[in-house]
């Protein structure tokens, strides 16, 4: 028997485990978080400041490119509340949770790539967001998968494991990226282009620690696949919000 005490929001939490080693398939879940970590790290500290850049250099005012990204984060946040309630019950279908997820993290870490060929700001801005809806619509089946990948008296421990070693392990790239780009002159090379290094760095990063997931996942619970899967999810989603209501 192992304790577990976790501090979540200034709460102590005592988790009581009677399996004392995680297992193969939740080490690779976990591994997941670790590389998507990465790319919400470098949306919240140093793709902002690079697309102001590129925006200056564009005869963009300081005022106006704050309002054009936070135009371009409402967007991408208002697509996922739109299609994630569609994604999440579709996720539940046989066959469904594994591909989509694939896609949906294809598209978030090669947009994270694709970010560093030299574009206008507002083609920046285009592939942010959907770089930002691939990596927030593969956290949709990421989260849907664990009930298929522990046992439900873990499930809290490997969240919070999960989110602990995500922010632990995306430190390894930005740190590595922002010694690149705090020293770039040294090693000769612009600061912008070590910016750019920094965003191929995260997506191979990223990438990397999804192949484990990729590769062992399968999916154990799940809904018969119909015809129509997309009518059915509809359907499913309909009963859903009529129980809330109820």
């Amino acid at each position: 028997m192992v304790v577990y005490i976790l501090y979540l929001n200034k709460e102590v939490r005592i988790i009581i485990s009677s399996k004392s080693k995680l297992t193969s398939l939740e080490k690779h879940w976990i591994m997941y978080d670790i590389g998507n970590s990465a790319f919400i790290l470098l949306i919240s500290t140093i793709i902002p400041i690079y697309f102001k850049n590129i925006a200056s250099e564009s005869g963009i005012s300081a005022s106006n490119s704050t309002a054009y990204w936070g135009y371009a984060v409402s967007i991408s946040t208002l697509i996922v509340a739109i299609i994630g309630p569609i994604l999440g019950t579709l996720a539940d279908t046989k066959g469904y949770k594994k591909p989509l997820f694939t896609v949906f993290l294809l598209l978030g870490a090669i947009g994270c790539a694709v970010l560093s060929i030299s574009v206008s700001w507002l083609v920046f801005l285009f592939i942010f967001v959907i770089a930002k809806v691939g990596i927030s619509g593969s956290l949709i089946f990421y989260d849907s998968m664990l009930p298929d990948v522990t046992a439900e008296d873990k499930m809290d421990l490997l969240s919070s494991l999960g989110y602990a070693w995500g922010y632990i392990g995306s430190c390894a790239p930005f740190t590595l990226s922002l010694v690149i780009i705090l020293f770039s002159d040294r090693l000769s090379i612009t600061a912008s282009n070590a910016t750019k290094f920094a965003f191929i760095l995260t997506a191979a990063w990223w990438t990397a620690a999804s192949f484990p997931l990729l590769k062992n996942y399968r999916q154990i619970y799940y809904v018969e696949t119909k015809k129509n899967a997309i009518q059915a999810a509809l359907f499913r989603l309909k009963n859903t919000f009529m129980d809330i209501k109820n």
